[in-house]
């Protein structure tokens, strides 16, 4: 790894950690052509554009966030989280209702999504907490209780009454990662395993809306209303399995191409690229993105001090998580939550989020161990 992670004027310049973002975007705005462009014609759709758009400003961010010190972010941790808590509240109070939710602010031309940005919040909040307090017996529930309540209840409570169950269940895997990077007993982990259990039909029950848990309904049973709610699962596994081994080719693809699968360029957009892909291109991109987190997870390893290394744990935590609720979606292996699949569907909020999380992670590898800077 040496010999490709560059050290220049005391840094190291992590190029395989850019090399596979970048390699993910284009491989996102490919599949994106091909799932926005009509079958009639050429011609570039408006989506792929403003994708295009939102890309650029996130890698200009990415950039400037790299070279920027990781104790700037440890710093500006808390008064970062403080300012997203007020937007997912401005949300609440003043953004318009768009298919039932209350989610993004109108910024001009652009729509900002700030539960996108509690992500980035969560982690840096919960990276500070947790390295300022080292515990060599490992953290039990009790002393959890106090940062999930400053941190995680805030954040998940007003993500939950836009309503956006995916993003909070989103919030609570990030903080149960930071919680598990930081060391957790064997009694507490158990523990909150058996809660889990225990709380989920209780959620399903009493928490739930009808319109969540019918997604939660399709997820056991996807073909007991094929032609409805289970439509569009069945349309999605129907697609990837069209793909078969090689394939059909870049936009030769029937059930992107035709418009037979919902939501095709956002939460679905790993059905047209596996459809036109196969078997082997999705194991390819599966293998860049297993990459990318191995290498955050180096990034965490030889980070300079413990606020890098829980920051680096925490951006891997936000991709691995991102890439499984969505994966799981499309597979029929999890509800349909509305995740999208990290620089591949459309969503400029999404798309500069991750991206700036990266410039943190890039931030973090730029200062590792025997960095002069």
């Amino acid at each position: 790894m040496t010999d490709i992670v560059v050290r220049k004027n005391g840094r190291y310049i992590d190029w395989p950690m850019i090399a596979a973002t970048v390699g993910l975007l284009v491989i996102g705005l490919v599949t994106l052509i091909a799932a926005t462009t009509s079958p009639l014609s050429d011609e570039m759709a408006p989506t792929v554009l403003r994708q295009a758009t939102f890309m650029g400003v996130g890698l200009v961010g990415m950039t400037v966030l790299a070279f920027f010190d990781p104790r700037l972010y440890e710093r500006s941790a808390y008064l970062f989280y403080g300012v997203v808590v007020a937007l997912l509240l401005l949300v609440l109070l003043v953004a318009p209702t768009v298919n039932g939710s209350q989610r993004w602010l109108p910024l001009g031309g652009f729509r900002l999504q700030p539960s996108e940005l509690a992500k980035i919040a969560l982690v840096m909040a919960t990276a500070r907490w947790f390295s300022t307090r080292p515990r060599e017996d490992g953290w039990g529930i009790k002393e959890l209780l106090v940062p999930a309540g400053m941190f995680l209840l805030p954040m998940a409570a007003l993500t939950f009454l836009e309503p956006d169950l995916g993003t909070t269940l989103f919030l609570c895997f990030i903080f149960a990662g930071m919680a598990f990077v930081v060391g957790l007993r064997w009694r507490t982990m158990a523990a909150l395993i058996l809660v889990g259990v225990i709380a989920a039909p209780m959620a399903y029950q009493f928490v739930l809306t009808d319109y969540q848990r019918r997604r939660v309904d399709v997820l056991f049973a996807p073909d007991a209303d094929p032609g409805g709610k289970g439509y569009q699962a069945i349309q999605g596994k129907w697609a990837i399995g069209s793909g078969e081994m090689w394939g059909k080719g870049w936009r030769q693809g029937t059930q992107g191409r035709l418009r037979f699968l919902p939501e095709q360029h956002t939460d679905f957009i790993f059905s047209v690229y596996a459809e036109e892909r196969g078997f082997v291109g999705s194991f390819l991109l599966l293998t860049l993105y297993f990459g990318q987190m191995l290498l955050g997870l180096l990034v965490a390893w030889n980070a300079r001090d413990r606020f890098g290394s829980l920051l680096a744990s925490g951006v891997v935590t936000i991709l691995f998580c991102q890439v499984c609720i969505n994966l799981g979606g499309v597979l029929g292996l999890l509800p349909i939550t509305g995740v999208t699949l990290p620089f591949m569907s459309y969503g400029g909020s999404s798309a500069m989020t991750l991206l700036f999380s990266v410039g943190l992670l890039l931030s973090v590898s730029m200062r590792r161990v025997g960095s002069a800077a």
